[in-house]
């Protein structure tokens, strides 16, 4: 559990009362810390605090001004909202989860929701009820998400309108990774010589050889599997773009801070009518498009590398918004750079890589760093993305993540020549 608070601690007062008596700074720092990781890592997000609606920027000042001063000058809403912040801490919990306001009430909802659907997923016939103390509920939370994820892909629905998430499970004996679609297969068997017959892992690893026997590396097939992403009749998707990292800085995770760490590219769906979205887009240029979504994708994985492997940072601590699986709906509703990328509604995949390190052994990188996206740029309320389509995306991403991490495995590199920016792409 984070820090060194009591899991009896249900109210805000009964957590001023625990600061008040710690021994020493070092302790009230760490508590502190475990405050903060909530307002740094969470989406962007209104909410109201002492009756105004405050940004994240606003409340982490609150959170400073508190640090500051004694605990006794706290006030009652002071202390609410010091433990709702340690509370969401504690269970890995956003700010974005929370409805309206920070407040105690607002975090017990959530968390009850959270475990209402951890403990059904974990052991459906257990009757048992939410902890009644909040810091238990929320190390409970917090305890049951590993053994969750065993059965379960956790995945976020992000509603860009209202600045709001919540939390969907899928089976993961419901994503049918055995089961190539139809434009899979087409890929494999036509474009690159490896019939139906034997498992799909194994036709993957021989259609990644031949591509990097023919090639040298293995982005002509990446590729191939985004343009039968385009082609699947169930996804209807108007782009999709893959984020993962070239192959080169595999023991030097921390030195991928520049473009050239990784491969981004996005491919748009043939016959897309960019005029129709013009006035959202502020052009009706492919490449456009493309330059937007490479120059967002690459600043968010820069910008989370120096979070996940850069001094004293994260380091292996869970982070909703930098991995996991999302649906996104209304997601240009009121983000420019979202509307400068067509980006309505889609799903994400997101996914880790397995290598081996230069002394033999055998590592992975944190989930972010697999990214797969696919994109619907329609308002129509019938092309909202659902749970059922994500299972799709996390099909396509794990073909995705079978052909990188062999292309790792063989000492080669996604992509050996510069970005590629192009309306469609050959095949093979």
């Amino acid at each position: 559990m984070s820090g060194y608070c009591p899991i009896d601690i249900a109210t805000g007062q009964q957590f001023r009362a625990f600061i008040a008596e710690l021994p020493d700074e070092n302790c009230a720092a760490d508590v502190f810390d475990t405050c903060l990781g909530p307002v740094v890592y969470s989406r962007h997000h209104w909410l109201k605090y002492k009756l105004e609606y405050r940004v994240r920027a606003d409340l982490r000042s609150v959170l400073e001004d508190l640090r500051a001063r004694d605990p006794g000058s706290w006030d009652d809403e002071e202390c609410d909202f010091l433990l709702s912040l340690y509370a969401l801490g504690t269970s890995n919990v956003g700010l974005d989860e929370l409805k309206d306001e920070v407040s105690t009430g607002t975090v017990r909802d959530v968390l009850e929701a959270r475990f209402s659907s951890y403990a059904s997923a974990a052991d459906p016939g257990s009757a048992a009820g939410p902890p009644p103390a909040l810091m238990a509920l929320a190390d409970r939370v917090r305890v049951l998400r590993p053994v969750v994820e065993r059965t379960h892909h956790l995945y976020s629905i992000i509603d860009g309108e209202a600045w709001y998430r919540t939390e969907g499970l899928i089976p993961r004996d419901r994503v049918p990774l055995q089961t190539l679609t139809p434009s899979m297969e087409a890929v494999l068997a036509d474009g690159f010589a490896v019939p139906p017959g034997a498992p799909t892992a194994e036709r993957l690893r021989e259609a990644t050889l031949g591509c990097l026997s023919r090639h040298g590396e293995s982005a002509p097939l990446v590729r191939a599997i985004m343009r039968a992403t385009l082609l699947d009749p169930r996804l209807r998707a108007d782009h999709v773009t893959l984020t993962c990292p070239m192959g080169d800085l595999l023991d030097s995770p921390e030195r991928m801070t520049t473009s050239e760490a990784f491969f981004t590219e996005t491919q748009l769906r043939d016959g897309l009518q960019l005029a129709e979205y013009a006035e959202r887009l502020g052009h009706e240029s492919p490449i456009q498009v493309q330059r937007n979504i490479r120059a967002r994708m690459l600043k968010l994985k820069r910008g989370a590398i120096r979070g996940l492997y850069g001094p004293g940072c994260l380091q292996g601590r869970f982070v909703e918004k930098h991995g996991g699986h999302m649906i996104f709906r209304n997601e240009d509703a009121h983000y420019r750079g979202h509307q400068s990328i067509g980006c309505s509604s889609g799903g994400r995949a997101s996914f880790a890589l397995r290598y081996r390190s230069s002394g033999g052994q055998e590592a992975e990188m944190t989930p972010m760093v697999g990214d797969y996206r696919v994109v619907r740029m329609s308002h129509d309320p019938r092309d909202t993305f659902t749970g059922e389509e994500l299972i799709d995306v996390i099909c396509y991403a794990e073909w995705i993540r079978a052909v990188v991490e062999e292309t790792y495995r063989r000492g080669a590199v996604v992509r050996k020549d510069d970005a590629v920016l192009a309306a469609t792409l050959p095949v093979a």
